[in-house]
């Protein structure tokens, strides 16, 4: 008598919502599609042939268009056990994690396949065509960074003057990308520049509506997953649709091709705000803060030009930033000059060096923070030695400098004393207590310092005083 192979069912747990159900199939997102595991039969359930591949493909499909397929715990049991075991461990998943030692025995390991993108080889690259065709060679692509980025299948990060095909011995702008021909080489797709996008004309069978056309103005992204029609195959797809800002394209990724990264610069996303992301929502008012330190509020958007999260700024915060903007513009104007210490948003510009001294990071950082920062061992404009320090001050809107003297451990603060020294030495101005000593005044000098000073001092001021009364100075007529 033949024996029939041994079957196993999964039950699985959404861990965001805590649904528990019996795995009767999959949804068009890649999802288990759950029921009841009290009045669902085993019948309706799913089987797999214990050991063989049905399991295995099943599971590495819904990792495939998941994508985040930690948003699910998968369980598997013999289909024998089901009437006895199903009930029981939905019970225990309602508190999987005082149920973890036993519940593990049933789990299956979700640990998603690494996707590794193939990178350009810039050996293969055409140039030559490339430069003969669109007046681009490697080295202009190479020596601004942009190669970098293409070769992973990206445009260039910025627009380049490249031979109009239409009118002979022109330039236009376009931003660059690779595309690859049959015999494994590479050739290059220019993005024009549209003047705008063409929001009137059906976009891949899709129309866009008076809303739709706001949203992409705003934001430059529709905000919400649509059906477009494939041009090569006419299937259709959910698809994110956004607009280029470099060039006014519209570019459109399939929703089951979208990855979005658990960290997005320092926000920590839960799995349900990936899943608000992944369907064009946005992920308001959120702070953000760059590896660079520039702060700001925004919120979060996936852009299907970019590839990625982008940060897009309401128009709240859009009007909040202008009007810094304009505060600052106003204010530099004011004192005749360009504002050169500050970001578009009013917070302080990071600096890289002070002069022509390097700033490491915690240097940078601590200026940024309002701290006065250790700029390091120097000379003053008349060669004196000394010690420079930096800080920004709001209420000047601009960084200072402070220069400290070889005995500076016994000042505290800027004395007056400092002041004239610094004044005298470096900015050209006259004491007139020490105004015919040449030497650079020393560190709180105010007078002269010993009796060669004191004779020079008296001896200049007695020429002058003789020079007025012997050469007066009579009124024309």
């Amino acid at each position: 008598m033949e024996q029939t192979p041994e079957q196993e069912v999964l039950i699985a747990r959404n861990n965001e919502t805590g649904q528990v159900g019996a795995v009767v199939g999959q949804n068009p997102d890649g999802t288990p599609k759950m029921a009841d595991v009290k009045s669902t039969p085993l019948s309706e359930l799913v089987k797999f042939t214990k050991g063989q591949n049905p399991l295995e493909a099943f599971t590495a499909n819904f990792m495939r268009q998941a994508k985040n397929p930690t948003t699910f715990g998968i369980f598997k049991m013999s289909a024998e056990d089901y009437e006895a075991l199903a009930e029981p461990m939905a019970e225990m998943l309602n508190d999987p994690e005082t149920n973890k030692e036993m519940l593990d025995k049933y789990r299956v390991e979700m640990k998603a396949p690494a996707v590794k993108i193939q990178p350009v080889d810039p050996d293969k690259v055409n140039w030559a065509e490339i430069e003969q065709q669109w007046g681009i060679k490697r080295e202009d692509l190479e020596k601004d960074g942009a190669l970098q980025q293409m070769k992973y299948h990206h445009k260039s990060p910025k627009l380049y003057k490249v031979n109009d095909p239409d009118k002979p011995g022109e330039k236009i702008e376009a931003r660059l990308s690779f595309r690859s021909n049959p015999d494994g080489t590479y050739s290059l797709t220019p993005h024009f520049v549209k003047e705008e996008p063409q929001l009137d004309q059906p976009f891949r069978g899709y129309t866009f509506t008076a809303e739709d056309k706001e949203a992409l103005t705003n934001t430059g992204n529709l905000g919400k997953a649509v059906d477009l029609k494939d041009p090569v195959t006419g299937e259709t797809q959910k698809c994110l649709v956004s607009i280029d800002r470099l060039t006014n394209e519209i570019e459109c990724v399939p929703v089951d091709k979208i990855y979005i990264r658990q960290k997005v610069a320092n926000i920590d996303l839960t799995m349900q705000q990936i899943g608000i992301l992944k369907n064009g929502g946005l992920i308001k008012e959120q702070h953000v803060e760059l590896p660079n330190g520039q702060k700001f509020t925004a919120d979060l958007q996936y852009n299907a030009s970019k590839g990625d999260v982008a940060f897009v700024n309401s128009a709240l915060y859009r009007q909040e930033n202008e009007q810094k903007q304009q505060e600052g513009e106003k204010s530099a104007q004011s004192q005749g000059q360009k504002d050169n210490w500050h970001n578009p948003d009013g917070n302080p510009k990071r600096l890289s060096q002070w002069y022509h001294i390097p700033l490491d990071e915690q240097k940078q950082a601590d200026y940024l923070a309002g701290k006065q920062v250790l700029v390091g061992e120097t000379k003053d404009n008349k060669g004196n030695d000394c010690t420079m320090y930096l800080q920004y001050d709001p209420k000047e809107r601009k960084p200072q400098t402070t220069w400290v003297y070889p005995d500076r451990d016994k000042v505290v603060g800027i004395a007056e004393e400092h002041k004239t020294q610094v004044a005298v030495n470096n900015d050209g101005k006259t004491n007139e207590a020490t105004k015919n000593v040449k030497e650079p005044l020393q560190r709180g000098q105010t007078e002269p310092k010993d009796d060669t000073q004191q004779k020079k001092q008296q001896r200049s001021s007695r020429s002058a005083s003789e020079g007025t009364r012997k050469n007066p100075r009579t009124p024309k007529p």
